[in-house]
């Protein structure tokens, strides 16, 4: 370690002359004016302005440095950037209880659209819509769980993300007051642009309370509308149809929602189908 005298350090501090003149930005800090030892050229500056520039450049390091470790052709990302609840964690296609034929009628759907999209048989969105509680998001954990496997299985660089779209939301608004260089909004965005095969769930439940519809803010939908735009290949679960949906949505990204033949991959739960949550396979 350099260890500096006494008089060392006052010629250094002698260096820096405080300005009585203040800076515009920062209100009661004054410049400082300093004068390199080796060149002689005279630096005016504002402290707090020079500790901002370097806080900015250290965070736009760590935002590159993160954008490397997510490596959007890997499918050990869904692993990493998933963010699958608890109660789904052991989800998968070939342990969603079967107690109606329409409960078989989804998993014959769920097992034909992975298997259209690993043999690369169909290129667009998938929808599955319903009332709440009815299985939809434990379909899709299992297709993503799937489709990741088959990447694997078959040594095809594929990435696979699943997302909670409330969730997303919540840790993208968290980022505003934390600086959350991983959530930052422009940072997820093209992140989200990028996966391959990537399963929103529950998408409106984010701009509606209980049964009350109302067309959600300008961000939300801007921020769906950028993922989606430049985005093929998205798997979507949603409570409502497509009526609903244009409540909740301008029509140009309800457009990309639907993004593909939709005619094939959708499959709607009937609107009397009892909630998995409040029944017991005896009520079936």
């Amino acid at each position: 370690m350099l260890a500096f005298s006494s008089k060392e350090l006052q010629t250094r501090a002698s260096q820096i002359e405080t300005l009585r003149e203040q800076c515009p930005k920062h209100a009661g800090v004054y410049m400082w004016r300093s004068v390199n030892p080796c060149t002689k050229n005279v630096l005016t500056y504002c402290p707090e302005c020079m500790q901002e520039t370097i806080n900015d450049n250290a965070s736009e390091q760590l935002a590159q440095a993160e954008a490397q470790i997510r490596d959007t052709r890997s499918y050990s990302l869904f692993m990493q950037e998933s963010i699958i609840p608890n109660d789904l964690k052991d989800a998968t296609i070939g342990n969603f209880e079967i107690h109606t034929d329409q409960d078989a009628e989804a998993v014959n759907f769920a097992k034909r659209a992975t298997l259209d999209y690993v043999k690369e048989r169909y290129e667009g969105n998938t929808i599955i819509s319903g009332p709440p509680g009815v299985g939809k998001s434990h379909l899709a954990v299992g297709i993503a769980k799937t489709l990741n496997e088959s990447f694997q299985k078959f040594q095809l660089k594929r990435s696979v993300v699943y997302m909670p779209t409330i969730e997303m939301f919540s840790r993208m608004k968290d980022a505003f007051r934390y600086k959350d260089s991983k959530w930052e909004e422009r940072q997820t965005i093209q992140f989200l642009q990028k996966v391959d095969y990537l399963i929103l769930d529950d998408i409106g439940k984010e701009s509606s309370v209980g049964d009350d519809i109302k067309q959600g803010n300008n961000w939300v939908q801007k921020v769906l509308y950028q993922i989606l735009e430049n985005r093929t290949n998205t798997i979507i679960t949603t409570n409502y149809g497509g009526a609903h949906l244009k409540k909740l949505y301008e029509k140009s990204l309800v457009d990309r929602i639907t993004k593909g033949n939709m005619k094939t991959n959708a499959f709607k739960f009937s609107d009397d189908t009892k909630s998995r949550r409040s029944s017991s396979a005896s009520d079936y």
